[in-house]
C-alpha cells in the first residue's frame, strides 16, 4: 500500500501541509511542483536526480527526510519534478509523440526546467532569493544553468550539490563506461534501452545487475531497477525495511538521451553539451565538436558535499569541479567510508552524517 503513495500523499500522511504547483516552461513542458508552504519564510528549493521524483525528499519520513526537516527549519520547502517524470509528464501541445517528448538531456532541464521552477518560486512568494538543494542530475541542470543562464546566478543565495555529477572522468559506473565505449549509432543505443525513454528494466539491466547485488541479494526487487544498477547501490546503510517505498518511487521516468548524454561525458574531462556527431553538430554548433559548458559563470555561492563510495561522483572529479567554480564556500567529504550514490538521500545515518551539515550551511545564510 505505501508503496502506490504519491509525494502529496506521503506528506499528507505524515501531518504536514502540502500544495501541488503547475508550471509551464518556454518550450512547453508543464512540471509539477510539490510545496510545504511556510508563508513569508526564506524559499528553498529541493531538485532530485535521475530517474527520482520529488518523493525522494520525504520517503525516508519526518525524522530523516530532508524536506521535513527543512521545513521544521522554518524554510518553505518547494521540491521540483523535472520533465519527464510522473509529475511532469504533459506539454503544452498535448500529446506529442514519443520521438518529439523525449528529446532531452539535462541540458533542456538546466536552461528550461530550473529557471521557469525560480521564476514562478520568488513571484509566489515574492522574496529575491532562493536556496537550492540538488541531487545528482539536480546538481548537473542547475551548473548547466549558470553556464548558460548566468543571469540566474542572482537569483540563487546558496547552491548545495548533493553528489555533484559534473565531471565523469573517474566515473566507476559499468552501465555508463559500456555507453561511452560503444560506437553504434543512436538507433542502436535506443535499442538498447527499448525506446526513448527509459523504463524500470531493460535489456542493460541483465547485464549489469551482479554489480549491485550478491548471491543472497539477487533476487531483490531493487536488483532489477535502474536507477540502482547505473548509480550502484550501499546495502550495508539501507534500512530495509522502507524497501516497498524505495521499489515504488524509483524509476519515476527519464530519457535515454540523458544517460546516453552523461555515457558521452565519462572517462573524459570534459562537461559539455551533447554530441551528436561532426556532421549534425556542425549544424546545431558551429563546429565539429560540442561547446564546452562555462562553469566560470557559476559565481553563487556553492557548497559540495560528495561520498568516498559514489559511482558517479569521484573525488578526484569534485575536485577539479571545486578549482573550477568561481565561489565555492565549502567541500565536504561525507565521514563514513564507501558512503554511496542513493546514500544521500536513502541512508539509515544520512541526517547526522549529511543532513545535519546541509541545513547549518543553510542557516549561515541569508538573502
Amino acid at each position: 500500500m505505501a508503496a502506490k503513495l504519491t509525494t502529496v500523499d506521503l506528506i499528507h500522511k505524515n501531518g504536514y501541509p502540502v500544495e501541488t504547483h503547475v508550471v509551464q516552461t518556454s518550450d512547453g513542458y508543464i512540471l509539477g511542483l510539490h510545496r510545504i508552504p511556510r508563508p513569508g519564510a526564506q524559499p528553498i528549493v529541493l531538485v532530485h536526480g535521475l530517474m527520482s521524483s520529488s518523493a525522494v525528499w520525504v520517503e525516508m519520513g519526518p525524522s530523516d527526510g530532508l524536506a521535513y526537516i527543512l521545513y521544521r527549519k522554518g524554510y518553505d520547502v518547494w521540491m521540483l519534478n523535472t520533465r519527464g517524470n510522473i509529475y511532469s509528464r504533459e506539454h503544452s501541445r498535448g500529446r506529442l509523440s514519443d520521438k518529439e517528448y523525449w528529446d532531452f538531456s539535462f541540458h533542456e532541464i538546466g536552461i528550461y526546467d530550473i529557471p521557469a521552477a525560480i521564476d514562478y518560486i520568488l513571484f509566489a512568494t515574492d522574496k529575491p532569493k532562493v536556496q537550492y538543494i540538488g541531487h545528482s542530475q539536480g546538481c548537473t541542470a542547475f551548473f548547466v544553468m549558470g553556464s548558460e543562464k548566468p543571469e540566474y546566478m542572482s537569483k540563487v543565495t546558496l547552491m548545495q550539490a548533493l553528489s555533484p555529477t559534473v565531471y565523469n572522468e573517474g566515473n566507476r559506473s559499468p552501465v555508463l563506461k559500456h555507453l561511452g565505449l560503444l560506437k553504434g549509432g543512436f538507433s542502436m543505443l535506443l535499442n538498447l534501452f527499448g525506446g526513448y525513454s527509459i523504463s524500470r528494466t531493460t535489456q542493460l539491466i541483465k547485464q549489469f545487475h551482479k554489480y549491485i547485488c550478491t548471491a543472497t541479494r539477487i533476487t531483490s526487487k531493487i536488483c532489477a531497477i535502474f536507477d540502482y544498477v547505473v548509480c550502484g547501490f550501499n546495502w550495508k546503510s539501507f534500512n530495509e525495511t522502507l524497501s516497498p517505498i524505495v521499489e515504488g518511487h524509483s524509476s519515476q521516468g527519464t530519457a535515454a538521451k540523458q544517460l546516453i548524454h552523461y555515457g558521452q561525458l565519462q572517462g573524459t574531462i570534459n562537461f559539455q553539451r551533447y554530441d551528436y556527431g561532426f556532421l549534425i553538430n556542425r549544424v546545431r554548433y558551429h563546429d565539429r565538436y560540442p561547446p564546452q559548458y562555462n562553469l566560470s559563470a557559476v559565481n553563487c555561492k556553492v557548497a559540495l558535499h560528495h561520498g568516498d563510495g559514489d559511482w558517479l561522483g569521484s573525488g578526484s572529479d569534485v575536485q577539479r569541479l571545486q578549482q573550477i567554480l568561481p565561489n565555492v564556500i565549502q567541500s565536504r567529504k561525507v565521514p563514513f567510508d564507501a558512503f554511496a550514490h542513493f546514500d544521500f538521500t536513502l541512508a539509515m545515518n544520512v541526517r547526522p552524517l549529511v543532513y545535519d551539515s546541509v541545513v547549518n550551511t543553510c542557516s549561515n545564510q541569508g538573502y
